[in-house]
């Protein structure tokens, strides 16, 4: 899978340049609610898959940058780990991905992508 390109806003904060009206966040640990990245559709129902992605609930993330649609909603540039819905092996970790900002919420612990 390719990752995105790379002319998102990547920001490095430099101790000497910042202002109180800095408003592009550090790379931060984010949560990512995979429900509203991945909307489930009712009327489509498929066959369930045993060792398919879990894609419900929230997993651990870390946004990279800021990335604006043409219509001017904002996207988050984030890495995050999906697991396998049966719990086995190791998580799978999405590089530079586009979430939408409502998907995305601060995370305070500090812990790796694919820790439990």
């Amino acid at each position: 899978m390719r990752s995105i390109s790379r002319d998102w806003e990547r920001w490095i904060p430099d101790p000497r340049r910042l202002t109180a009206d800095t408003t592009r966040p550090p790379v931060r640990p984010v949560w990512v609610r995979l429900d509203v990245l991945f909307p489930r559709d009712d009327t489509s129902w498929g066959q369930a898959v045993i060792d398919g992605l879990e894609l419900s609930g929230t997993t651990r993330g870390i946004q990279l940058g800021w990335k604006r649609s043409s219509t001017g909603e904002w996207l988050a540039v984030v890495n995050y780990a999906i697991r396998r819905a049966d719990g086995q092996g190791e998580p799978t970790i999405w590089n530079e991905q586009l979430v939408p900002a409502a998907a995305i919420s601060p995370r305070e612990d500090n812990r790796p992508l694919t820790g439990r």
